[in-house]
Order: structure tokens, then sequence, then C-alpha cells
């Protein structure tokens, strides 16, 4: 009698575990479905095939298993896939034991649970637009998450049992920004990356920076919607993240100023927390922002502005300046230089009439055109007014309501060789540095877009861009220019000619 008990008690476990006995540790014969007869697919990294339907094997081990779809000259596309089925092994609970045990008993082992014998891409290929010679580098000029708190949602999604007459049920979860732990530098990282990945921006670090090769970005991500998909399945939490971003892009030339904005809401791939864990979230903000940015890039418009060419200046009328007394010694070089203030900094410029101009770099005032101030050698101080600029030689003149008794001379031809002694004016790191003197070298000329630029030794940083370059006697050589000394060579400065000043702002003396 004891065994015949023993015999009801383990034959019905043994057949409530039938699934998990007989069904194989690994499932076969899962199709991969893709867009391209050239696409390629990994399942947890591991290469499966290529092709348009793509045989591969999982493991039933109730993890979410992370696809990824490589196509030459597309982004690559997400997506995972999980064991949501009852393997009809199951039915074996049931019998024979289902018609003695009420209600009967059900295998909810791991190996129990099926895959879907076929799972597809749904989101269309995105094609990479990879920057040729005749684009312009580009480099990031600013990012943010500048998110509302209605357009920021972290949302859990049940994704339940795919039958007919079954929606996805969807649970809100309250959240911000803070709770979502996102600093700036995720998006920075992100957008740089991808710069690179994408050959736009410059790895080596060495080119001349102007307004012919090299533009900015900007981005900020107005809208954010974070998606968490989970299943119970197999007594396993298994879940999944996708995220959707609308993020507004902003094309700017080399001095920042917008010259295209166009705002892209991007849904990024699935991402699944058993293979990337705590990284999942990140990845897909990642790929939603990639999917954004190859969108803008492709716009016709993003492609005008990218191509490479010389830039075609307005035509200029000349305007007569009164010359006055010029400099003769460094003292009056020094007196003659001033500190260019404007909203967001400061540069350098300097004298170069009797009735009020003022020369400066065009990047010092291009964020400012309508609020710049001169501060003079004795600390006084006055409203300054953007004349003319000339972008592709980076210039610009001023003006001021008064009249200057010494001013600089503006040379019509080269009047500086390799080796000679010189000086750079300007005001370095904070206004209270205004009119300090550096010395160097002439140390070599070099060639950005075909402008000569006068290369030295001399200490210049951003604040001494717009000054003076001269000799021992006070001569102008040149106009510094501290921007294009931070393309990656130490130690170095450049500043463009003097000589070029007067036929790029149209500029002739009474």
């Amino acid at each position: 009698m004891k065994k015949i008990f023993i015999f009801l008690l383990v034959v019905p476990i043994l057949f409530n575990n039938c699934a998990s006995i007989l069904n194989g540790k690994v499932q076969k014969n899962i199709s991969v479905r893709t867009k391209n007869s050239k696409s390629v697919v990994y399942v947890n990294d591991t290469k499966q095939g290529s092709g348009r339907s793509v045989k591969s094997k999982m493991k039933r081990d109730g993890g979410v298993k992370q696809i990824r779809i490589e196509t030459e000259g597309y982004k690559d596309q997400y997506i995972v896939h999980y064991q949501n089925q009852k393997s009809p092994l199951h039915i074996l609970s049931w019998v024979p034991f289902g018609v003695l045990f009420y209600p009967p008993f059900t295998d909810y082992g791991i190996k129990s649970f099926n895959y879907k014998k076929e799972v597809s891409v749904r989101e269309k290929l995105i094609p990479i637009k990879i920057k040729n010679e005749d684009d312009k580098y580009l480099f990031v000029s600013n990012t943010a998450f500048d998110i509302d708190e209605e357009n920021l949602k972290v949302r859990k999604i049940r994704h339940r049992s795919l039958k007919k007459n079954k929606k996805n049920k969807f649970k809100e979860v309250d959240s911000n920004s803070d709770k979502l732990n996102f600093d700036n530098s995720i998006f920075t990282d992100a957008l740089n990356e991808i710069l690179v990945n994408y050959k736009y921006t410059d790895t080596t670090n060495t080119i001349f920076k102007s307004k012919t090769n090299s533009a900015y970005l900007s981005a900020t991500i107005k809208e954010l919607d974070l998606q968490h998909v989970y299943q119970s399945a197999a007594r396993r939490y298994m879940s999944f993240v996708k995220a959707e971003v609308t993020i507004e892009w902003e094309f700017q030339d080399i001095y920042k100023q917008t010259k295209y904005e166009k705002k892209y809401k991007s849904l990024s791939g699935e991402f699944s927390y058993n293979y990337y864990s705590s990284d999942a979230v990140t990845l897909a903000v990642k790929d939603a922002i990639s999917a954004s940015f190859l969108k803008f890039i492709s716009s016709n418009q993003v492609k005008k502005l990218l191509k490479k060419g010389k830039q075609q200046e307005s035509k200029l009328d000349i305007i007569n300046l009164k010359k006055g007394n010029t400099i003769q010694s460094l003292p009056d070089a020094i007196n003659s230089s001033v500190t260019v203030k404007v909203k967001e900094g400061h540069g350098s410029g300097f004298k170069i009439s009797n009735d009020g101009y003022i020369i400066t770099n065009f990047h010092v005032v291009a964020s400012s055109k309508d609020d710049i101030n001169i501060i003079f050698k004795d600390g006084s101080e006055l409203k300054a007014k953007l004349i003319r600029q000339n972008e592709e030689l980076d210039l610009a003149l001023l003006k001021v309501d008064t009249s200057f008794d010494v001013h600089f001379n503006i040379p019509n031809e080269k009047s500086y060789t390799i080796g000679e002694d010189i000086f750079a004016i300007g005001t370095p790191k904070t206004i209270e540095l205004g009119q300090t003197l550096s010395k160097g070298i002439i140390s070599g000329e070099r060639s950005n877009q075909e402008v000569q630029l006068i290369q030295t030794d001399a200490s210049v940083n951003n604040g001494n861009s717009g000054g003076p370059l001269i000799n021992n006697k006070g001569d102008l050589l040149g106009v510094v220019n501290a921007k294009l000394s931070g393309f990656g060579v130490e130690g170095l400065g450049f500043a463009i000619p003097a000589e070029l000043i007067l036929k790029a702002l149209s500029i002739s003396f009474e």
C-alpha cells in the first residue's frame, strides 16, 4: 500500500516536469527576418549567418537574447527575442493525471517555454551618410537635456501573450530627470562617438578650423520616453528597454552662428537587460540619438551646408578712415591696444585710425554683435559698433565714438622674416591682464585654406585673439588668432598677416 502511495505521488510530479525534461537546452531553427539580403545577424554577439532569413539557435535559459543586425551602409539594428510560448510538451502534465487532479499540473520550468519560431525587424533601415572629402568636419558646440516634466516619461509596459484580441497593457510610472541619473556628459559622449564613427571629426586634431572646412553641431533633447518592457514567463522576470527621443538640432558655422535647425523624433532599437545589464538604458538612448543624427545629417539642407568650398563674401564698398599719428615705439603700441568685452568673455583688438576704428577677430564678437564694449589702457570703457566683417579671414572692423591720437599703421605688403623677434599684445585669461606683452619669434609660415598665416612661439591664449603682433619698433605685422593655436600643436600661436587687412575689409585712408 505504501509503495502504491509513493508511486501515485512521484509519477504525477515526473509528468508535471515532462516539458522541462524532454525539451532541449537549445532551440534551433529560429528564423530572424531582416530587411536586406546582405544583413549579418548576431545573437549575443555570436554570428548566426547572413541574408533575409537567418536560421539561429538560442538557449532555453529564461534570458532575453540580444539580436544585432549589421547591414553595410546602414545603421545597426537591435531587437530582442525571449521564451514567451509554452512548449506543446506541457500537455503531458495533464495526461493521465489531469483527470485525477484538479487543477491539473502545469510545468513552469525554464525549459518548458519556447521561443517564437520567427522574429522580424520592424524598423526601417536608416542609411548612414559617411563624411567624404568634400564635406566639412563637424565638432560639438553644445548638448543639453532640456525636458519639461510633461515631456519626460518612464513607462513600464507589460508585454502579455501575443494572442488575438489581447492588447499590451501599459502602466505609467511617475518619474523625473533626477531619478534617471542622466547627466549631459552621456549626450556629449554619444554625439562625439557618432562623429568619430561616421568620420565627421578630426581624430588627429591637426586641422586648422576655418569657415570653409569646419562647422559645429548643437543638439538639445526636448522629449524622452523610456519604455521598460517586461513579461513574466517561466517564473523569470524577462525585460528589455527602448527609448524614444525628440532632439532639436542646429547646424552652426565656425563662428557658431546657426544656419539651419530642425527637430526630429527617433526610436531606438530594443536592448536586453539580461545581456547589457545596467548599460541597457544608456545604450538605448545613444541608439535613439544616433538615429536622430542620421536623419538630420541626411537632410538636403544640411547636405548643402556640409559642402566645402570657398565662401562668397559680399562685396564691400570701400570705407575711408581718417589717418592720425602712427605708432613709433613699443609703449605706443601697448597704449593703442584694447580689450574687446562681449557677453560671454573677451578678446583683444587695436586702434587703426584717428576717427575711432578698431580691428579684432570676427570670432571674438560673432555671438555678441549688438553688445560689444571696448576697454582702453587707462581703464575707460566705450560701447562699440560692428561695422563689417570678413568671415573668410576672421576679421572684424569696430567703431567707437571717440578719436585716437595715436594708432597702428596697416601695411600694404609683407614686412617680416622668419626668425625675427616679435611681440604679441593682448588680454590673456582675465580683463585685469589687459595689454599684456609677450615675446617670441616668427617661427614659420603656414597655409590655411589658401590663406597664409604667421606662426609664432609667443605665448598666446583665447583672450589674445584679435590683438596685434608687432616687431620691436611697434610696427604691425599681424592679427593674433589664438583660436587657431588650439588645433593640436602645443606652444604655437598664429596670426593673420597685417597686409591682408585693407583688402579683406575694403579699407582705405584719407
